[in-house]
């Protein structure tokens, strides 16, 4: 089973910040235009960091086909009706050979 968890970014502050869980466990805050609530994965990069909606992850290609000078390659972590992707499906096999580098939201 995956843990269900997100994590929040302050568009006014430009940092993360804490979630607050209402009495239904709803997210809410009053500046909630002002937020972008992010899910984790369930999957982990190769050094354990949790992968989130969001980030910018770090990888080497798969296939042959998708090489390109032999250099890593950067995708955003999305929500498809599928799956989690990152130009693809997002595997754990594909997870342990990237690494989060950073997130859309920051600078």
């Amino acid at each position: 089973m995956r843990t269900i968890k997100f994590r929040v970014w302050s568009r006014l502050r430009s940092n993360w910040v804490n979630p607050v869980l209402d009495i239904t466990n709803n997210f809410y805050h009053e500046d909630n235009e002002n937020r972008v609530f992010e899910q984790f994965t369930g999957l982990q990069d190769k050094n354990g960091v949790d992968i989130y909606e969001g980030d910018i992850i770090e990888t080497f290609a798969i296939l042959a086909s998708d090489l390109i000078d032999n250099k890593p390659l950067k995708f955003e972590v999305k929500w498809n009706e599928c799956g989690w992707i990152a130009n693809g499906a997002l595997s754990k096999y594909q997870c342990r050979i990237s690494k989060v580098i950073g997130n859309i939201h920051e600078k």
